[in-house]
This record gives structure tokens, C-alpha cells and sequence, in this order.
């Protein structure tokens, strides 16, 4: 993937209606394309624009804070435009940033965790943070089920990779089926293998690296022995041996 964004998403720390985002769009000088349902995120009011951008309001549902997601069929070539209607809706409404939602999931826990967590489903980049997996990668342990089901929000919304592989932990452990499920089809959504392809890692030498000679996936597979570690020894996760 090159270094350009292939969406942009602002979450609104408020309620935002329908009406509310499409006056909004209308200033803008956005035209109204209709409504679209999308499987993991909701039904979606569409503009279009000028410049080729696709924007999408999300009024809250499987991702309970309402957001916005830019997008085109080619954003490379859109990333000026991008920008610019990203930075329209942040002075429009107020929102959330991703440091908003890290803070407060660090200083949080319980439903404040879970409320920090949504926003970040929200707002997360879509490239790879060491700072989003530090706190999200722990939450998929986090004894309380509402706190695992949002942080299993946020790695669905992110779809990195490197998430991958606590994602398959997850999976494997989680006594909720219903949300295990969800987890094993993530995983072979990001990676095309069944989970327990991840119960014995491959060797070093057979693993891709980055240009610094590291696995790309080395932050989160740390970030993940933290969050493990936090469970009971001898559960599962104890004898899960994919960490360093």
C-alpha cells in the first residue's frame, strides 16, 4: 500500500441527524446519491462531489457513534479533496480525534472504556498505530465481555493486518460464541487462513519483514503478550504460544 489514505472518518462526539449532516453537505456543495447498507457498519446517507469524493454519514448502529467516512474509487489521486472535506466536517461538528479516544481509554475502564473504544472504531486510521494497539490489542482480553465485543469493533473497523494474529488468540479463547465467530471471520477476511493456522508460528526466516528487517507484525504481537499475561495462568491464553 502506498502512503496515501484510502478513506478519511470523522466520529461526532454528539448526536448528529440525517437532516443535521445533510444541511451540512448541502453548503458544501455535496449532491445527494441516496442510501446504501453496508454489512459491518449500517445503513450510510451517500453524497457525492465535484472532485470525485464518495461521503458517507453513518448515523450509529453496529458502530454505536455517529461518523463520517471520504472515500473514492481512486484516493490516490484525491487525497487534497480528502483532506479538505475531512477538515470541513471537523469545523462543522464536534468530534472526536484519535488521541481523544487513546486518553481516555487509558485513564478508563468499564463502560468509560467501551464509550473510548466506539470513538476510536470511529476515527481509526487505516494504517497500522502502535498507539491504537497498545490499548486495543489488551482490550480483546479484557475480562469484561463489553469491553472485548468493542475492541473487537475496533480491529473489525481498522482491518490491519497486524492485527491478525492477537485477533486469532482472541478467537481461540473468547467464551462468547457469538463474538468468537465474528472474530474467526475477521481473520480469514485479513489473512485468507483459519485461526488455527496461528497456533504455531512459523519460523523467523519464513516470515515477510519490514525494510528494517523486523515482522510488521512484531508491535502487535508484543502489545498482545501484555494483554494476554493479564488473564489467569493456565487459561488459554497462557499456553498460546505465538508471543515472543
Amino acid at each position: 500500500m502506498g502512503r496515501w489514505w484510502r478513506w478519511r472518518r470523522v466520529a461526532f462526539k454528539g448526536r448528529v441527524t440525517q437532516a443535521e449532516f445533510a444541511q451540512f453537505a448541502s453548503r458544501e456543495g455535496w449532491w445527494y446519491s441516496g442510501s446504501q447498507e453496508h454489512e459491518w457498519f449500517g445503513s450510510a446517507h451517500t453524497w457525492d462531489t465535484v472532485e470525485g469524493l464518495v461521503v458517507r454519514f453513518y448515523t450509529g448502529g453496529p458502530v454505536p457513534v455517529p461518523f463520517a467516512e471520504v472515500s473514492a474509487d481512486e484516493p490516490e489521486m484525491c487525497q487534497r479533496a480528502m483532506a479538505d472535506a475531512e477538515a470541513a466536517a471537523v469545523r462543522a461538528f464536534p468530534c472526536f480525534s484519535v488521541a481523544d479516544c487513546l486518553d481516555l481509554a487509558r485513564g478508563s475502564s468499564g463502560g468509560a472504556t467501551v464509550r473510548a473504544l466506539n470513538g476510536l472504531a470511529a476515527v481509526v486510521p487505516d494504517r497500522y498505530s502502535r498507539a491504537v494497539g497498545e490499548v486495543v490489542i489488551p482490550a480483546l482480553f479484557a475480562p469484561e465481555a463489553m469491553v472485548r465485543s468493542a475492541a473487537l469493533r475496533v480491529v473489525r473497523m481498522a482491518a490491519w493486518p497486524e492485527f491478525v494474529r492477537p485477533l486469532a488468540a482472541a478467537a481461540l479463547t473468547e467464551p462468547d460464541e457469538e463474538a468468537a465467530c465474528l472474530a474467526r471471520d475477521i481473520v480469514a477476511g485479513l489473512s485468507g487462513a483459519d485461526v488455527l493456522t496461528f497456533l504455531v508460528r512459523p519460523s523467523a526466516d519464513k516470515e515477510p519483514t519490514t525494510d528494517t528487517g523486523h515482522r510488521s507484525d512484531d508491535d502487535a504481537q508484543r502489545t498482545a503478550g501484555q494483554g494476554r499475561r493479564s488473564r489467569k495462568p493456565g487459561s488459554a491464553q497462557e499456553i498460546f504460544v505465538w508471543t515472543p
